[in-house]
């Protein structure tokens, strides 16, 4: 139900915005990015674990952009982005007592997306962007649990959640339908995740390297 109702406000949003700039011209876009993902969830110095919190990231959006000025464009934006995987491990091994623990949990976060967009240009080809708006998250988690003596544990679990999303970026214009693009992202993902492993609150930067297409 959360779905369908955040669909109809973004559905609401577009014609509100096909209406305010039915007199302005605009393009169709599509654009893809790739680059790192870096999860921001603290530290674990002194505990013992071995976290990595970047991973390869990737987001695809399509949309519409109105020409609302000579040098402004302003549009509505849909799209997907997988944020990779977050890994926390946990080895400890004596030797001479025949003892270890061994521990691991990993979380991969993706997201489907739906906001607003601006693109400025700021010099002849060159432009500075702004995007931001809504962020429906999944969140899979595994966790393994090994200890000498001990059988041993293992859950997994997912969860969906709403949460949202902004990022800014500088961009090249090859052609009036081709552009190549810095972007920095940050994404809100929140979610409780099943099997009693928790929740999902997290800030996730992704910085990419993005190539549109506007037609």
């Amino acid at each position: 139900m959360k779905l369908i109702t955040r669909a109809a406000v973004v559905g609401a949003l577009a014609l509100a915005s096909t209406s305010a700039f039915a007199g302005s011209t605009g393009n169709f876009f599509i654009n893809a990015g790739i680059g790192q993902a870096q999860y921001h969830v603290g530290r674990t110095d002194g505990l013992g674990y071995k976290l990595d919190e970047k991973d390869t990231a990737g987001a695809l959006r399509f949309g519409y952009a109105w020409h609302v000025g000579p040098a402004v464009d302003l549009g509505v934006e849909g799209g997907y982005v997988d944020l990779g995987k977050l890994v926390a491990s946990y080895h400890y091994q004596n030797a001479a007592a025949d003892y270890f623990v061994d521990e691991h949990a990993d979380l991969n976060a993706t997201g489907w997306l739906a906001g607003v967009n601006g693109r400025f240009e700021i010099a002849p080809h060159w432009y500075v962007s702004a995007r931001g708006g809504w962020l429906h998250s999944s969140a899979d988690a595994t966790y393994s649990y090994r200890e000498t003596g001990y059988t041993g544990a293992y859950a997994s679990g997912s969860a969906n959640g709403d949460g949202w999303y902004g990022g800014v970026g500088v961009g090249y214009d090859f052609t009036r339908d081709f552009s190549l693009g810095l972007n920095y992202d940050n994404y809100h993902a929140k979610a409780d995740i099943d099997n009693a492993l928790g929740s999902v609150d997290s800030n996730i930067g992704a910085f990419t390297v993005t190539a549109e297409f506007r037609f």
